[in-house]
C-alpha cells in the first residue's frame, strides 16, 4: 500500500516566531516555540462596493488593510532539557517587551494582542493571540532527521499554585481552579502614500500593512475556591460599596507560579501580576453532596511598578 511523505505530519515541524530585542527591535534568528496546535489567518480587507452602474453585480471593491493573525494553544510544560520555549515563557517574552517603551522601526511588526492562562486540577494550559503584519516566521521541516533536544512533561496540579493575596485576614482558601487573561490594546495606524517596509535589495516601498501602535495593557482573571460554612458567611458579607474618599481594593500577591527545573536547579515559572487588584464580582454556588464554592472575578493594578514578569530559569 502506499506510504504518505511525512511533510504532510505536523510532528516533523518545529515552529519558531520573530525574535525581539529589549527594545522592541527584530533581531536575526527565531525564537523557538513547542505548541500543541497553531491557527494562522491572513486576513485581507475588502468591501463591495454598489455605485450607479447599471447592474446589481460586483463590479467596484474597496481593498482595505493586511495583516496577520496567529493563535497558539498548548499546555504549558515542565522543561528538563529543551530547546524550546513553551506557550508560557512565550507569553511572558512578548509580555515583558511589550510593556515598555518601544523604538519605532520600518521593519515587520508581531505583537502578542491577547493571553489566557487556564490552571485546573486536570490541565495548565496556555494560548496566546499573536497579530501583525508578518506571518510566523516559518514551520521547518526535520525532513533530515536532525537529533531534538527535548525531554519534557505536561504542567499538573501539584506542580501549580495560584496565589491571591489577602482576600480576608483570617482565612486560607483551597484553590479549584484559576484564570488569567492578559489584554494589549493594540491600534492600527495608516499614512497617505506609506512607504516603509524594506524589500529585498533595500529599497523602500508601498505597503497596505499598518503601523501598530500600543496603547495599553491589563489583567483579569478570575479564582473559584473551596469555602466552609464560617467562610461562606464571612465571604457574603465582606465587600460593599467603596467608602467617600477610601480606595476599597486588595492587597498581595497576585499570579501564578509552577514548579520547574533546570538540571538540578529549581526554576520556577512565575506569572505576577503585581500587589493589588479590585474584585469585581463573587458568585457563589451550593449543590447537594458538593463542595460550597466561590468563583471570584478580579482587575489587577497591572503596570511596569511591579517590574519583569519571569520564566523558566527565574526565581520567585
Amino acid at each position: 500500500m502506499p506510504l504518505l511523505n511525512s511533510g504532510y505530519l505536523s510532528n516533523w515541524y518545529k515552529m519558531s516566531l520573530p525574535q525581539y530585542d529589549g527594545l522592541g527591535n527584530m533581531l536575526a534568528g527565531t525564537y523557538e516555540v513547542l505548541v500543541e496546535n497553531y491557527t494562522e489567518s491572513k486576513v485581507q480587507e475588502a468591501q463591495n462596493k454598489s455605485l450607479i452602474q447599471g447592474d446589481i453585480g460586483v463590479h467596484v471593491m474597496d481593498i482595505g488593510t493586511l495583516y496577520y493573525t496567529t493563535s497558539m494553544t498548548s499546555p504549558i510544560l515542565i522543561n528538563y532539557s529543551s530547546e524550546f520555549n513553551d506557550i508560557f515563557d512565550t507569553i511572558v517574552y512578548f509580555t515583558n517587551i511589550q510593556r515598555q517603551p518601544l523604538n519605532g522601526t520600518f521593519g515587520l511588526a508581531y505583537l502578542l494582542k491577547s493571553a489566557r492562562i487556564e490552571v485546573t486540577t486536570d490541565a495548565v494550559r496556555a494560548t496566546g493571540n499573536f497579530e501583525g503584519d508578518t506571518a510566523v516566521a516559518s514551520a521547518v521541516y526535520n525532513g533530515n532527521n536532525l537529533q531534538v533536544d527535548l525531554l519534557a512533561r505536561t504542567a499538573r496540579f501539584y506542580d501549580t499554585y495560584f496565589y491571591f493575596g489577602e482576600i480576608t485576614d483570617s482565612a486560607q482558601y483551597p484553590v479549584i481552579s484559576g484564570e488569567i487573561n492578559l489584554n494589549f490594546d493594540i491600534d492600527k495606524n495608516y499614512f497617505l502614500g506609506q512607504m516603509w517596509r524594506y524589500s529585498n535589495d533595500g529599497t523602500v516601498v508601498p505597503s497596505q500593512s499598518p503601523f501598530f501602535s500600543l496603547r495599553g495593557y491589563s489583567a483579569t482573571g478570575n479564582i473559584k475556591i473551596g469555602l466552609s460554612p464560617d467562610q461562606y458567611v464571612e465571604l457574603t458579607g465582606l465587600y460593599g460599596q467603596q467608602d467617600p474618599g477610601v480606595l476599597v481594593g486588595n492587597s498581595g500577591n497576585i499570579g501564578v507560579y509552577i514548579a520547574s527545573y533546570d538540571g538540578n536547579t529549581p526554576a520556577p515559572k512565575i506569572l505576577k501580576l503585581g500587589t493589588s487588584f479590585v474584585i469585581t464580582k463573587i458568585e457563589f454556588s451550593m449543590q447537594q453532596n458538593s463542595i460550597i464554592t466561590a468563583t471570584l472575578e478580579f482587575n489587577a493594578f497591572f503596570n511596569n511598578a511591579m517590574g519583569a514578569l519571569t520564566s523558566f530559569g527565574s526565581s520567585p
